[in-house]
Formats: structure tokens, C-alpha cells, sequence
């Protein structure tokens, strides 16, 4: 898979995907804000960025998986993406301008798990 392969989401596609009740997965893989984050997307999931080479096959089948990052260019979000495809999950995604973008859009956020 190249990385031009990976479905880039607009924050307001996945939120429409949501609304419609399709099979998406929201993945926070964000690296450097996570500590001090507060928030994630609603329903997201979270894997560790450092780790997800032993976390992905905990991921739900049968949906696609939305990565998002706080990198520019979601690097970090679209590196596993690309991985994630490679070993086996054939939808993946990435969000465009990752965790800010969507917060910035106003969608749902909801406390991160401590």
C-alpha cells in the first residue's frame, strides 16, 4: 500500500458517517498531546502509537478504522494506517488534520479514560 491508498476523511465526513450509522472506527494514536489530553473523539478508541504493532489486531473487524494523529501531515496517523493495511485490515483511514481538525469543526468530544 502506498500512502496516497489511505481514505483521508474530513472531519465532516466522518461526522455525516456517524449520523448515518455506518461501520467506522475512530482510532486515537495521537502522540505527543495525549498525556496532557482531556478529550477524544466520542467512540474513539485508543492505541498506543508506540505499540501498535501488538495493539491492532485488538481493533473491531468490520469496520473501517479512522486514525487520527496531532502530527502535521497526520504523519503518525497514516504510518499505521499504512501498517494496519499491510498486516491485514483492508479499511483504514486517516483524518485530515487529525484531533484538532475535529475539534476545531466542533463535533462530539467526550473525556478521555483515564
Amino acid at each position: 500500500m502506498a500512502w496516497d491508498d489511505v481514505s483521508r476523511w474530513q472531519p465532516v465526513d466522518l461526522f455525516a458517517s456517524f449520523r448515518m450509522g455506518d461501520a467506522v472506527q475512530p482510532v486515537d494514536v495521537r502522540d505527543r498531546d495525549y498525556r496532557e489530553a482531556t478529550e477524544q473523539i466520542k467512540g474513539a478508541i485508543r492505541i498506543d502509537p508506540m505499540e501498535f504493532e501488538s495493539q491492532i489486531g485488538s481493533l473491531p473487524d468490520g469496520k473501517e478504522l479512522i486514525f487520527y494523529c496531532d502530527r502535521p501531515g497526520e504523519a503518525t496517523s497514516l504510518k499505521i494506517a499504512m501498517w494496519a493495511f499491510d498486516n491485514g485490515r483492508s479499511r483504514v483511514g486517516v483524518i485530515v488534520g487529525g484531533f484538532d481538525a475535529w475539534k476545531d469543526a466542533g463535533y462530539p468530544v467526550e473525556p478521555k479514560p483515564e
